[in-house]
């Protein structure tokens, strides 16, 4: 590297130092303002490279030609497995909020004797304000209108949901394409590369492939873990519906950060599980508390860096800087991206930057004399 910089810089090195600075500085903000237009396409695109193998897979074991049915078939059972899911979770979480509902409303009439220290201090708070008329379809109404302006006018609009409802038609069209042509695709990306580069591209593509398949082996190895302590965490707090939920955090430790998502119906659960049973809800959130905190330890201190510094031969902290990075850069799209390109930097500062630099130490510790030699060992 002090070689590269003990060159003078000329006016033709410094315009092209500006006009490639000025070329990345444009790709940024262009690829920033498109972010929400590219999101279906990279998310389409992320699952499209997961489900590759196994469409590869059926169509070997049951000698399918057809490619485009397998992938309409494997479409429509990974969507029926979401929405049966869905279909059977979303009314046990509907009825535990519906005995929260019903307690606190009870407890606001006075219905409910208050015996222990926790009950009164949360009894007195709630006398502080007219819970029956608040939890009142027209108070609740008018409360959420006062607390957020516009609220009503974003839930009684139709058109988030219509946009929404959309995406999600586009990601999935996006998935069958690519998927359909996954091969295809990649041939055709290198093809379109100048014959000069195509070695150097085809060699970078390769190093990823095989990088990103190290690394989702690995956090996929890594989410099972996290999900079974998760369950044998809520199970011992007695938390309940904790196996299932053990198993939904793990996998929202699929996606980077996603995990926090499970906080809200936890802390729910416990809730419910403190009324149910009379025991204070301060000492449930704390034992809580206690689980995600010690499964985060576990995974941060000891599955991640051995599981997935060994898959991916990166450390943690390299591949946490990388995911901050390009999420504050361009948002989910950069969650989605970050590791592919860290991988295709390092695999291109290894085999091109690195062999540059210790090919040149070693020509240069054979025409200098043996002091010159260890002052460059030093």
């Amino acid at each position: 590297m002090g070689h590269f910089f003990s060159k003078p810089f000329t006016l033709d090195s410094t315009v092209r130092l500006f006009i490639v600075s000025f070329i990345v500085i444009s790709i940024i903000l262009l690829f920033r303002y498109l972010s929400p237009i590219l999101l279906p396409f990279f998310v389409a695109w992320f699952f499209a490279y997961l489900l590759h193998p196994i469409v590869i897979h059926i169509q070997r074991k049951f000698r399918i030609k057809n490619r485009s049915l397998v992938v309409i078939s494997l479409i429509l059972l990974i969507a029926g497995t979401i929405i049966t899911l869905f279909y059977f979770l979303i009314p046990i979480l509907i009825g535990e909020f519906n005995i929260l509902k019903d307690f606190l409303f009870n407890f606001a009439k006075g219905k409910i004797e208050s015996n222990e220290t926790w009950q009164q201090v949360l009894q007195n708070f709630f006398n502080s304000y007219d819970i029956p008329e608040i939890l009142s379809q027209s108070g609740f109404h008018e409360t959420l209108s006062v607390v957020f302006p516009h609220f009503g006018k974003v839930v009684n609009s139709s058109l988030n949901i219509i946009i929404g409802l959309f995406s999600a038609f586009v990601t999935v069209l996006y998935l069958f394409f690519i998927l359909k042509d996954y091969n295809n695709i990649t041939k055709h990306f290198i093809g379109l590369v100048p014959n000069r580069y195509q070695n150097f591209v085809s060699t970078l593509m390769k190093d990823l492939e095989q990088g990103m398949n190290n690394y989702y082996r690995g956090q996929f190895l890594v989410a099972l873990i996290v999900g079974i302590l998760f369950s044998i965490g809520f199970s011992i707090i007695g938390m309940p519906l904790g196996i299932l939920m053990g198993v939904l955090v793990g996998l929202l430790n699929l996606v980077p950060y996603l995990q926090i998502a499970g906080i809200p119906p936890c802390i729910l659960l416990m809730l419910v599980h403190s009324i149910e049973t009379g025991n204070s809800p301060i000492y449930g959130l704390a034992a809580l508390a206690i689980v995600f905190v010690v499964v985060q330890i576990t995974q941060d201190a000891f599955l991640v860096p051995k599981i997935m510094g060994k898959q991916m031969g990166l450390n943690a902290a390299v591949i946490l800087l990388s995911l901050s990075i390009f999420g504050m850069l361009f948002g989910l799209v950069g969650l989605i991206i970050a590791l592919p390109i860290t991988t295709i930097l390092l695999s291109y500062y290894k085999r091109y930057v690195l062999k540059k630099v210790n090919a040149e130490y070693q020509r240069q510790a054979r025409t200098e004399d043996p002091e010159t030699i260890e002052q460059l060992r030093s």
